[in-house]
């Protein structure tokens, strides 16, 4: 089985919540939209898009398949379509992307404001400050031949949404072109990869920064890397039902930190990188069963 490579560029239609932590009253997002979102996105789509909406079985059989057959890199903030604007390469980054909006529950008893409620939540603008419009570039490989479950992924990413609050309208994107193999030798910013067995590896030169989280502790850590580390932890899905909080936390370096010396890793469960090396099973949760974080 071979892995084909494509670039997506996205433009982003309306506000773009990505949670990440509260400080205070502001509910913050991430300035990218993880692979863990791109996979959940992905995942309802092909689902609703075959009609099996209220299928809770269909969503475990289509995750598993996506995570199997696909390998998600982030998607960044971009101007041109062309260039990523990181946030550690450019000082006006949150002035240029970043917005917030109120937000309250009401007390319809009162018929006035729940008392304690009243937060903002951050978002990245469809349009800068300046009047650009804003864009999400990343990256995607697939593995043909694809089981039929997952068979129109092309026609599912022309019509999904990311991150929260989508019940107000959030998270809307639009596919600018239909996923095209890029031109050129196999490199993406900057990083070289080639497949391994059933494995994407990625190159990433000395003095580079990681685009992706990178697991930093236990046996498949990321070695030769300095940065900003944190728990991967939110709210899982159950089989049986109901949410729990994530049982096997994974602690990771946050996109941005920085590569010592030249190093190789695989992409991961959700686009996370993880030591070359070491084989075995992915560090989030068992083969063949994603599971969801953040």
């Amino acid at each position: 089985m071979a892995w084909q490579h494509y670039r997506l560029v996205f433009r982003l239609l309306s506000p773009l919540h990505i949670g990440y932590r509260r400080t205070g009253n502001l509910m913050e997002t991430r300035r990218y939209v993880p692979g863990k979102n791109l996979w959940a996105a992905l995942t309802a789509r092909l689902v609703r898009n075959a009609g099996h909406g209220a299928d809770g079985g269909a969503y475990r059989e289509v995750g598993r398949a996506v995570h199997k057959h696909f390998r998600l890199g982030y998607l960044w903030p971009s101007l041109d379509r062309e260039n990523p604007y990181f946030p550690w390469k450019n000082d006006d980054f949150d002035y240029l992307f970043l917005g917030s909006a109120a937000s309250t529950a009401l007390e319809h008893s009162r018929r006035a404001a729940q008392d304690g409620t009243l937060h903002d939540v951050e978002f990245i603008a469809p349009t800068t400050r300046t009047g650009d419009e804003v864009y999400l570039l990343g990256d995607l490989w697939v593995q043909d031949p694809l089981p039929s479950v997952v068979a129109g992924w092309q026609d599912a990413l022309r019509a999904f949404a990311l991150g929260g609050e989508q019940g107000y309208g959030w998270g809307r994107v639009r596919l600018e072109q239909d996923p095209q193999p890029p031109m050129g030798n196999n490199s993406i910013g900057g990083f070289a990869w080639h497949v391994d067995g059933q494995e994407i590896v990625l190159t990433a030169p000395a003095d580079s920064r990681i685009t992706a989280h990178a697991v930093a502790a236990g046996e498949q850590a990321v070695t030769n890397v300095e940065g900003v580390v944190e728990p991967l932890v939110g709210w899982e899905r159950q089989e049986s039902g109901g949410y729990r909080l994530t049982q096997n936390v994974v602690v990771a370096y946050a996109p941005g930190a920085t590569v010592g010396e030249e190093t190789t890793v695989s992409i991961g469960c959700y686009g996370i990188y993880k030591d070359d090396v070491i084989p075995g099973d992915d560090p989030f949760g068992p083969a063949g069963h994603p599971r969801v974080i953040l």
